[in-house]
């Protein structure tokens, strides 16, 4: 059997066969199993922290760290800089995947080299002029705020970097490429809200559209994530839950914490993230929904409670009696199960 059916384990959770904290100790055991030929399989561990590491560095290194010294650099000698490293993380990313066995480094190479994608298709537009002479490097339209800054006239830059990125994740079929595709995607579709619109400067309309666009889109990644979820035998799902509470926990805290009722919304958001979370067993949901209710919670200390001494001592009683009426349930559970399924108790 080559690994661990981690569907048949959560339905051992969920009938109450084995406890969450066995399934995670499995788990963790099966990510330690080195197949044969092969690399470490995945799972939080030391190999594969290094592997996301040299692949993030590679990636902010093309985003953050090159266009910041873009004036001192050439507009061909970037392109030629971003193609080498292109070519070079596409063919020793196929050549471990393929060839030795290395899924998770070789996928992380692959996925780094569409990461550089933008880049390398804002360079050719440079150079051939199609770029706007009026959005030049030297002005506030340069390729340094692609990763920071929402522009309409990113739209085919965005466009053909998800194509790359879907036409690369069929061929691959590496789950990390979901971040890449779900942020050109977010990217995209705010870019695109905005063309319609006929936005053409930042205001306070087009603030509004970035937030709400945001929201939906994060909306829509948890839904497929769902669809996806412990069906398929990448795992898309982790990545898509994790970039889509994101960018719904971001954009919601901008949209909901103007004013109490909305607050309070936003807090039922992640009280159902929680939920989903234990339903779906779904460790990234839990982790989106504790932090929107702290979030929450710092709102409600700066904002409503500030100066009162009295918040924090109310908060710690409600965090003692959480805790204290969790022990009490768990040891009184199947009394209390019983008196539900009583006749008529309904």
């Amino acid at each position: 059997m080559d690994g661990i059916d981690r569907e048949t384990l959560s339905q051992a959770v969920s009938k109450g066969i084995i406890s969450y904290e066995q399934y995670n100790k499995i788990i963790a055991l099966d990510s330690e199993a080195e197949p044969a030929g092969g690399e470490k399989k995945r799972g939080l561990n030391y190999i594969t922290a290094f592997y996301y590491f040299g692949a993030l560095i590679i990636i902010f290194a093309f985003t953050y760290f090159l266009v910041s010294q873009w004036n001192q650099l050439s507009t061909g000698l970037i392109l030629s800089i971003a193609l080498a490293f292109q070519v070079a993380c596409f063919g020793l990313g196929t050549y471990l995947r393929n060839k030795l066995n290395y899924k998770v480094s070789g996928g992380l190479l692959v996925t780094a080299a569409v990461a550089i994608t933008p880049l390398t298709i804002y360079s050719l537009e440079k150079m051939s002029g199609i770029w706007p002479a009026a959005n030049a490097i030297s002005s506030s339209g340069g390729y340094e705020q692609y990763w920071s800054l929402i522009k309409p006239c990113w739209v085919y830059i965005e466009f053909i970097t998800l194509l790359v990125a879907a036409a690369t994740l069929y061929w691959v079929r590496f789950s990390f490429l979901a971040v890449v595709i779900g942020h050109t995607a977010w990217f995209l579709s705010m870019d695109f809200a905005e063309l319609m619109a006929g936005v053409q400067n930042y205001s306070s309309a087009s603030w509004e559209i970035r937030k709400w666009v945001s929201i939906t889109i994060g909306a829509i990644m948890i839904i497929i994530g769902r669809l996806l979820n412990r069906k398929t035998e990448e795992n898309y799902s982790l990545w898509l839950f994790i970039y889509g509470a994101l960018i719904v926990t971001g954009a919601a805290a901008f949209t909901w914490l103007n004013n109490e009722l909305n607050a309070l919304l936003y807090l039922a958001l992640h009280i159902i993230f929680v939920v989903m979370s234990i339903r779906w067993q779904r460790s990234s949901l839990m982790v989106f929904g504790a932090l929107g209710i702290y979030i929450y919670l710092g709102h409600l200390a700066w904002n409503i409670f500030k100066g009162s001494p009295f918040f924090p001592i109310a908060l710690a009683v409600i965090g003692l009696l959480m805790i204290l009426g969790t022990v009490s349930f768990q040891r009184n559970k199947e009394k209390f199960t019983g008196i539900m399924n009583k006749p008529g108790s309904a």
